[in-house]
């Protein structure tokens, strides 16, 4: 058989034939690779378009940007509690419109902060509005007593009923970093001020 004969014995492929039996298998792997990295692009692009704030001096730190001079609650479950379960890789941000912002996993903590917020001058008002965005994860109980409003419960976890290697705990509530002297119920709220609870114990 000479060269000539077995070039005009391969069938001949028009351009488009060629290219269309080349692209079928590239669309489908193309097309399966993306169903498997969506999440993670998906990940990658909603943790480079929330920016937060670096500074540790500052009360906002580790919260997105945008709420720069926004009212802000943060609440902080312990590690090893069963409560917060869906906040439990990290500080979840939530929108004053109910919209999940992110996860702050570099916050050593895990919770979620609830911001975005303006115009709230009681603290007790300010709790109960925000607190609802959680849908029902971040829901609150509480006592009203000789001293004011006592807050028992946050997301399930009830401080009363805690044990372990301490005499009692208590939902500690902060005020702008520092350990606010007065109840929720009596205290004004500021433009850009955060509140944030905690587990504590003695």
């Amino acid at each position: 058989m000479t060269v000539e004969e077995s070039y005009l014995d391969r069938p001949t492929l028009l351009p488009s034939e060629s290219m269309s039996a080349i692209l079928k298998p590239v669309s489908v792997v193309a097309l399966f690779t993306l169903v498997i990295l969506a999440p993670s692009i998906q990940d990658i692009l909603t943790d480079e378009a929330y920016k937060y704030v670096d500074d540790n001096e500052s009360a906002h730190d580790g919260l997105p940007t945008e709420w720069g001079n926004k009212q802000v609650i943060c609440i902080f479950f312990p590690a090893d509690s069963s409560q917060g379960e869906e906040f439990s890789k990290g500080v979840t941000m939530i929108d004053a419109d109910g919209v999940e912002l992110g996860e702050n996993q570099n916050l050593n903590k895990t919770g979620a902060c609830v911001g975005g917020f303006e115009g709230y001058s009681n603290g007790l008002d300010f709790m109960m509005d925000s607190t609802r965005l959680g849908r029902g994860a971040l829901s609150i109980g509480y006592d009203v007593g000789q001293w004011g409003h006592y807050v028992h419960t946050i997301g399930g976890l009830n401080a009363d009923a805690m044990t372990g290697d301490f005499n009692g705990a208590y939902w500690n509530l902060d005020h702008n970093g520092v350990v606010s002297m007065i109840g929720i119920g009596d205290l004004v709220m500021s433009e850009g001020d955060i509140i944030s609870w905690s587990i504590a114990t003695w």
